[in-house]
């Protein structure tokens, strides 16, 4: 194996790539614009959290097959591929912007190369923007379109282990050099145009976007119907047509990708003059979604003002740190606007902004001496306190579950009431009932 790899970008993708093709035995040189991460990187410090990253970053660092530079010229140096995974933020109007891709690609146009190059763009972006880049590249080499299907907290997982591969390329050929470097996985390689690779992508985030609303409207309708989402969702995800992934009700789809992606698709489409009622209705029960959670505190002890909500949560996922577009926040900033004050606290998370006169504490047990505590992120760990230990705490005795990850026998059980979505609220009387009866 003595393929010379560079990616540019050590984000979410470019690092869950560089540690990926380093495992299935690849060199791989990284560059990123931020010396400062790069140097961390070069003393083995992963520039974010993910399970199991910093133990292979320390691994191939020792072995030589991971390697950071500060100058793009010296990581492309004798390099035939090089992968681009750099950051495509929303705008405001929902477009990508795509400035830092475009400076990637015209930065490698002035490198001489000594051979003909394999340019692979995995950032998402909006169809027809790699045919345009692909100008850009001829002359010098190739472009090939490569979408990731990559989940924070599991990136590298995903990475050794995905459905398929997508190849965007007007020839091929073309594709080979990048297909190659995943043999060893015997996994299903779809090679199309450089468009459809980049519609695959949209696509697929903006229908798992749409069951995750389609999840929360169920959960709602449950709400006032007296009815349980878990059993009701779990029966229709039974279903082989349908699948139970994203089949969870909770505060809503955050974080950096799939709201982006189903802008970014939607503002395509709008140029194009096409529907695009999906995607907007997608996007309307998102952004509802985050209010409904904050009226359901508020509705379960009247007046938010002056009161203390206890937060746990402000990742926008469990086993990650980052809290780019994290619902967690908006809703924080929701409750804050009505009255409350905020203690938060994020296993992960140790700094963040919140609004004047809110904290972030330590331990969970610090963010439940509060009126009502709140969950907003999944985290296992919130699962694994017993409620006897916070129970006492919470002063309007009210949990209530924005991601349905408690055990609600076991609150209740702790003389709680508690609250989830989708679930009818339970306090300690019916436990209590069940109990004398028996």
């Amino acid at each position: 194996m003595n393929r010379s790899i560079c990616t540019i970008g050590t984000g979410y993708v470019g690092m869950a790539s560089m540690v990926g093709l380093a495992e299935l035995g690849w060199a791989v040189n990284g560059y990123d614009i931020m010396p400062e991460r790069i140097r961390k990187l070069q003393n083995g410090v992963a520039p974010y959290r993910e399970a199991g990253i910093e133990d292979a970053l320390h691994k191939h660092l020792g072995n030589g097959r991971l390697a950071f530079f500060e100058s793009l010229e010296e990581a492309t140096r004798g390099t035939d591929l090089i992968i681009v995974a750099v950051g495509t933020p929303a705008r405001d109007d929902g477009s990508a912007d795509l400035s830092a891709l475009y400076i990637a690609v015209e930065e490698l146009a002035k490198l001489k190369f000594a051979s003909w190059p394999t340019v692979v763009i995995r950032s998402t972006v909006p169809p027809g923007t790699s045919d345009k880049l692909a100008k850009l590249v001829e002359g010098w080499g190739e472009l090939v379109y490569a979408p990731e299907f990559l989940r924070e907290g599991s990136a590298v997982y995903d990475f050794l282990h995905p459905d398929r591969i997508v190849v965007g390329s007007e020839s091929a050929g073309a594709a080979v050099p990048y297909v190659k470097l995943f043999e060893s996985l015997q996994k299903p390689v779809l090679f199309t145009s450089r468009s459809n690779a980049e519609l695959i992508k949209c696509g697929s985030n903006a229908f798992l976007a749409l069951k995750i609303s389609f999840a929360n409207e169920i959960a709602n309708l449950c709400d006032v119907l007296g009815a349980t989402s878990d059993d009701v969702l779990r029966g229709i995800g039974y279903d082989r047509r349908i699948g139970s992934q994203f089949l969870n009700p909770g505060i809503g789809f955050g974080g950096p990708c799939f709201e982006k992606d189903v802008k970014s698709i939607e503002h395509v489409a709008a140029t194009h003059n096409m529907g695009r009622e999906l995607f907007s209705a997608t996007l309307r029960v998102n952004e509802a979604q985050q209010k409904r959670i904050a009226d359901l505190v508020e509705d379960a002890v009247g007046s938010l003002e002056g009161l203390t909500v206890g937060v746990w949560g402000l990742a926008f996922k469990a086993g990650t740190d980052d809290v780019r577009d994290s619902l967690a926040l908006r809703i924080i900033d929701m409750l804050a606007e009505r009255g409350a004050t905020i203690v938060a606290y994020d296993p992960a998370v140790h700094v963040t902004t919140l609004p004047k006169g809110s904290r972030l504490v330590q331990t969970a047990l610090e963010a439940a001496n509060a009126d009502v505590l709140l969950v907003l992120t999944e985290w296992p760990e919130f699962q694994a306190i017993p409620p006897q230990t916070y129970a006492s705490l919470i002063r309007r005795r009210m949990v209530i579950d924005g991601r349905n990850v408690l055990d609600a026998e076991r609150v209740i059980c702790a003389g709680l009431t508690y609250r989830g979505v989708g679930r009818p609220i339970t306090s300690n009387a019916e436990p209590l009932l069940l109990a004398s009866a028996l």
